[in-house]
């Protein structure tokens, strides 16, 4: 059997349909205090699923592994390779996935398609540790197709794999989502029956949890309802200053009806006119910051545009400058700029559903294909992440 014959045995029907189509896709995303003493006989009833810490285990123990990566990469600019350890190592992922893409259109003018499907790769696996996991998926797709091209088996292999990994990290966000959701329903449940005790604790992590996840209206929704567990126990200072809290996160991500509700409603005998004043001008200063952001993320989108328009004209040097271009154009955004707009999160666990299908597809693809080759490394390494199938 020739090698491109044991490659296509590979390749399942949903890869080589969808390829083509990722051409037109862009990589740019818009997906952006204590207790007063309660009745010590009332318990707030905890209760996070126990599959909860299943998801929290893979995400603690799946890292990114920097060197190992840059090594399988084997650059020959010392001074890049430094940079882009330094960028990953201090979590600027967008900055690093510039210089990545720098590294990609050299490789793309060299016509090095091993050094570019490599380079695809490993800004695949940045962008599932940025959980931006819609750019994610195009370079690995891009990765993966080169690697049929190149009848490269353990490039498809690789691809394979990561692609498993995006989708098992797709369910992990939903289910986190799910429960924080969950949690804060409970919360509030809580404080309008009257039950305090442990509820000030939760809420303080539904919005860490959400704040980590980039769900931020879910984090600034938390914020208001710790402020009516303050107003409850009459503790109006806090609650008007975990208002402020919402009203800033509600700010960043360009809701200013919500914060003049939260302005409007503000208890004025409760902070000095200066104070009040700073608060204003921070606010104003979020969402002056927001728009700053949508224009460098129109930009992006306009050099994505070019990019795709230089490619089909047969123009890659041209091209992946624009490429460039729009990945330096976002790396000065906010967070909450990528992730302003999300889906509900009954759709995203919804969809996660078809991701958990998705997993086991690319990761059965990944185990033939190191089991032929054995790779048992490799092998035991995919079948563990077929375990954390859910």
């Amino acid at each position: 059997m020739t090698d491109t014959m044991k490659l296509r045995q590979y390749i399942p029907d949903h890869a080589v349909t969808t390829i083509p189509a990722l051409a037109l896709l862009f990589a740019v995303h818009y997906f952006l205090s204590g207790d007063r003493p309660a009745d010590p006989g009332i318990e707030f009833a905890d209760g996070a699923p126990d599959f909860y810490d299943h998801w929290q285990r893979q995400r603690e123990t799946d890292p990114l592994d920097i060197d190992a990566e840059l090594q399988r990469l084997e650059l020959d600019d010392a001074a890049r390779d430094h940079l882009i350890r330094e960028l990953l190592h201090q979590g600027k992922f967008q900055q690093a996935r510039t210089q990545l893409l720098e590294v990609a259109a050299a490789a793309v003018l060299q016509d090095d398609q091993v050094r570019l499907g490599d380079t695809l790769l490993l800004l695949g696996e940045v962008a599932i540790n940025q959980q931006e996991l819609g750019a994610a998926e195009i370079y690995l797709q891009e990765a993966l197709y080169l690697a049929m091209e190149q009848d490269h088996l353990d490039g498809a292999a690789r691809g394979y794999q990561l692609l498993g990994q995006l989708n098992i990290r797709a369910r992990e966000l939903a289910r986190r989502a799910s429960n924080t959701y969950d949690e804060l329903w409970q919360a509030r449940n809580s404080i309008a029956r009257g039950y305090y005790q442990g509820v000030n604790d939760k809420l303080q992590e539904v919005i860490r949890q959400n704040l980590e996840i980039r769900r931020y209206g879910a984090a600034a929704d938390a914020w208001e309802a710790l402020a009516s567990l303050h107003a409850r126990v009459n503790d109006d200072y806090q609650a008007q200053l975990a208002r402020f809290e919402a009203a800033r996160l509600f700010a960043s991500t360009g809701q200013m009806s919500q914060v003049q509700r939260i302005i409007d409603d503000a208890d004025r005998r409760l902070i000095s006119d200066t104070d009040f004043a700073a608060v204003e001008r921070e606010i104003q200063a979020l969402f002056d910051a927001h728009q700053q952001d949508l224009i460098k993320t129109s930009q992006a989108r306009d050099y994505q545009m070019l990019y795709h328009h230089y490619l089909r004209q047969g123009q890659p040097e041209r091209a992946w400058k624009f490429r460039i271009k729009a990945s330096q154009a976002l790396a000065d955004t906010s967070d909450r700029a990528m992730y302003q707009r999300q889906a509900d999160v009954i759709a995203v666990l919804y969809s996660s559903n078809f991701a958990m299908d998705r997993a086991k597809k690319y990761l059965d693809q990944a185990v033939a294909i190191y089991r032929e080759s054995g790779a048992s490394e490799s092998l035991q390494q995919t079948h563990e992440m077929e375990s954390l199938i859910y």
